[in-house]
Order: structure tokens, then sequence, then C-alpha cells
């Protein structure tokens, strides 16, 4: 039985214990393995710029323009306006006409305390179409606060 099968509360406790015992890298890495997106990753503000302060790519492969917050500066700040922010697919989406470049499907969680300030991004985003089971946006809001501490 793998963790999705499990109920949601022992899903997030499994997380809990994963992130506890090995860190955000290795638990962003089993947010990753929840679902068909190719990335997962973890962004911070800093002087009003983001920069990517982890990230996992299922296939293991390093590329520079996915590291690069540029990419997602737009999605985030989507995401940071509404707290959260899904598209499928990006290229059709009309909320995103401007965009361009290579992101194609994307999910996105606001991270930040309790009313303040938002300070980081939880997403997962894919250079092809995936679509985001609601299951998966209600674990990444749940998930979302216990990564408050490692955006720093």
């Amino acid at each position: 039985m793998t963790s999705i099968d499990l109920p949601f509360e022992e899903q997030l406790l499994v997380f809990r214990a994963h992130l506890a015992q090995r860190g955000p890298s290795s638990a962003i890495e089993l947010l990753n393995g929840r679902t068909q997106f190719r990335y997962t990753a973890m962004y911070g503000f800093v002087n009003r710029g983001m920069r990517p302060l982890c990230m996992f790519d299922r296939f293991r492969e390093d590329r520079a323009y996915v590291r690069s917050a540029f990419v997602l500066e737009t999605l985030c700040c989507l995401t940071v306006a509404n707290g959260e922010f899904v598209s499928a697919d990006c290229r059709t989406d009309r909320r995103l006409l401007s965009l361009g470049g290579p992101i194609v499907s994307y999910c996105g969680m606001a991270v930040g305390p309790l009313a303040g300030p938002v300070v980081g991004i939880l997403c997962h985003f894919d250079v092809e179409g995936r679509e985001v089971k609601p299951c998966e946006l209600a674990f990444l809001r749940a998930v979302a606060p216990l990564l408050l501490e490692y955006m720093d």
C-alpha cells in the first residue's frame, strides 16, 4: 500500500514524518511521487524576487531554465494573488495568454503564516499537459504550512 492509498489524515502523518526525518528535499520528492507532474518545487521570496529552495525532477535532469525562478514568475505571482493557482494547459488558459514559455501545466499553493505575508510557493509543474486531481490540491493545501519553516 502506498501513502496515497491511506486515509487523508494518515497521508499527512506520513508526510510530516518524512519531512522531519529526511528534510524538505526528500519531502518534495515524496509530493512529486503522488502526481504525474515531472517537477515539484518550493520557491522562496527574497528581496522582491523568487529563488528556488528545493526542486525535484522525476527524470533527474539538470536543466538551468527549470531551476530559474523567472520561468515561473507569472504563475507564482498569480498564486500569491489568489492563494493558489491551477492550470492544466497554460497555452490555452485565457488567464495566461501572454505567458508563453515552456511550462504547460501548473499547480501552486502560496505558503505563509496565518494572517501574514506569503513567503514562498509550493508547486507542481510540467512541460506537458497534466491534470490536477482535487485530492492532490487538498493535500498541497494541508502540507504547505508544514514547509513554512524551510522557506527562510
